[in-house]
């Protein structure tokens, strides 16, 4: 089987140390996936245990201004997330937390990925194993023969309902091919010590250099728009915010040189619509809306 070899390497070097690990509480290991989403663990390990110690439960989070969220996260990226994380603290904390697939999806910014890791890892369900970037990447390689583009969802999904080593629990089997991902099958595989290369049906071809399928490479961040939004929120977040559209300009003027005229007008307008803004700083929406 292309996991044997996986829970032995698992005990002796797994990444024990991240320490959303080390609980079943189904908030703490939501605030760990949403924090994440497109995050470096070496980012997200100063924070997890600060904010959950601030919001121990759904409900501590409800009844904190999202203002107040959004200021705590100043750093993470992304605060779209914690905007649907404040969303869904509040469903959470009205009526109880889902238990099934289906429902865990309709809270805001709960995908399957999410969902399945919360019936896994949290609930112990008898749910289909979550499937991020990196167990697809892991699933696909080493079960299948090749790259997840390559194949179905469901294929990975059957792949690894049946691949679990005798005595391995769904949590650490889970765990163990997250760290097999990050730490040895990687886009640019490290094969070398790999607990899955003995039985890798991708070995030789990675080995040779063969070329991959191409990817979708991520739209730049330096001097997009996603940047500039990113600048115009930290702004107005902070102790001292400017007070009209001017100084707001002048705040983010370094970041905003890339951008066309009246950027920063549209990134305030963006983040209205979006919600991470409930309203615009005295002076600054009057100029932009006026």
């Amino acid at each position: 089987m292309w996991t044997d070899g996986l829970a032995g390497w698992y005990a002796r070097g797994g990444r024990h140390h991240l320490p959303w690990r080390h609980t079943r509480d189904p908030w703490a290991i939501l605030v760990s996936e949403v924090m994440l989403q497109q995050t470096q663990v070496s980012r997200v390990l100063p924070r997890w245990r600060p904010f959950i110690a601030r919001w121990p439960d759904p409900g501590s989070l409800a009844v904190t201004p999202l203002i107040d969220l959004l200021r705590a996260w100043q750093g993470l990226g992304y605060p779209r997330r914690a905007r649907d994380l404040h969303r869904t603290a509040s469903l959470i904390s009205a009526t109880g937390w889902p238990r099934d697939e289906r429902t865990l999806r309709a809270l805001p910014g709960v995908g399957e990925y999410t969902a399945r890791a919360l019936l896994v890892l949290a609930f112990a369900a008898p749910a289909p194993l979550p499937r991020d970037v990196n167990i697809a990447r892991v699933t696909a390689r080493a079960a299948l023969g090749v790259e997840p583009e390559e194949t179905r969802p469901s294929g990975l999904d059957a792949a690894l309902a049946s691949a679990r080593p005798p005595r391995m629990s769904r949590r650490c089997f889970v765990f163990a091919l997250f760290d097999a991902g990050a730490l040895h099958c990687r886009a640019r595989p490290l094969c070398a010590g790999c607990p899955l290369a003995r039985g890798c049906r991708s070995r030789e071809r990675l080995a040779s250099g063969a070329r991959q399928p191409s990817r979708l490479r991520q739209a730049r961040y330096a001097g997009s728009a996603r940047q500039l939004r990113g600048a115009v929120l930290a702004a107005l977040l902070g102790p001292d915010p400017p007070r009209d559209l001017g100084a707001l300009e002048l705040a983010v003027a370094d970041v905003a040189a890339a951008r066309p005229a009246g950027a920063v007008a549209a990134s305030v307008d963006a983040l209205l619509a979006e919600g991470l803004l409930q309203r615009a700083p005295a002076g600054v929406a009057t100029r932009i809306h006026k």
